[in-house]
């Protein structure tokens, strides 16, 4: 039975990677709309049966049936991660409320990774309401004396001790994440674009402190094993800009599994 239960969150995994690439299609296209469509040239809606995760990208023929363009692997490659993603949350935290606000973030990541990697674009469309969305689940999280798994709980004298209640932990979260990719803005004089500020805030407005930490490090660690490969390989010049925000999604994702893991295995001696 445990089987099935793992089958049918890959569906909706499946399902929920094809609304990312519809919602992250729409935002690209000029005027943005969000007409049911993964074609990011042309507004005309498509069939239902050809938003059908992974099938309806074949039975389209790998081409949008409204302008004839090209479409992206991406595409279904995004929908199978997705399905992959919510069997993971879904084995990790099983029926609970974590899996809920899990999924509605891992969402809201997955269409910033796909913008990002397609356009180097961090819609605000997405990051400002995903800020919010992110602020009030947190506040009834406090209210009902929650905590996610992934939030760790500091010893930290009486004076330091509102870090530890939810919702502020959550506010210095976000700070930080602002705060430090605005560092690396000044620092690299442009290398790093002011989209990436916010996506760091919204992560850390995800998260928390310290898991946004851990976030951007693993966002560091392997965007850097990727733009090595990629230098490696010739398929990007040392000067050519590499998008980080799927980095930073994929960071965040990590840590809303594995984090208070990695947080303990780091702190363990100071704990």
């Amino acid at each position: 039975m445990e089987i099935v239960w793992y089958f049918l969150f890959f569906l909706v995994g499946l399902c929920c990677g094809s609304l990312a690439n519809q919602v992250a299609a729409g935002l690209l296209r000029g005027p943005r709309s969000f007409i049911p469509s993964n074609c990011t040239g042309c507004g005309r809606p498509w069939s239902l049966y050809l938003i059908i995760p992974v099938a309806g990208f074949f039975m389209a023929k790998r081409r949008c049936p409204g302008c004839g363009a090209a479409l992206s692997v991406r595409i279904p490659l995004v929908e199978i991660v997705s399905g992959l993603l919510f069997t993971c949350i879904f084995c990790r935290y099983g029926f609970s409320w974590v899996l809920s606000l899990s999924a509605i973030y891992t969402l809201l990541l997955m269409i910033l990774m796909i913008t990002d990697a397609e356009k180097m674009l961090l819609p605000n469309a997405i990051t400002y309401p995903g800020f919010i969305i992110a602020l009030l689940l947190s506040a009834s999280i406090t209210l009902l004396h929650l905590r996610p798994p992934w939030s760790l709980v500091l010893p930290l004298p009486d004076m330091l001790a509102f870090v530890n209640i939810y919702f502020y932990n959550i506010l210095i979260g976000a700070f930080c994440g602002l705060l430090l990719l605005m560092l690396v803005v000044v620092a690299s004089r442009g290398g790093m674009a002011l989209g990436d500020v916010k996506l760091a805030a919204l992560i850390g407005a995800m998260v928390g402190f310290p898991a946004v930490l851990v976030a951007l490090f693993l966002a560091v660690i392997v965007g850097g094993l990727v733009a090595v490969v990629l230098l490696i390989a010739r398929r990007k010049g040392r000067k050519d800009p590499i998008p980080f925000g799927p980095f930073l999604c994929l960071g965040a994702v990590l840590a809303m599994l594995w984090g208070r893991e990695l947080l303990h295995w780091y702190l363990a001696p100071l704990l």
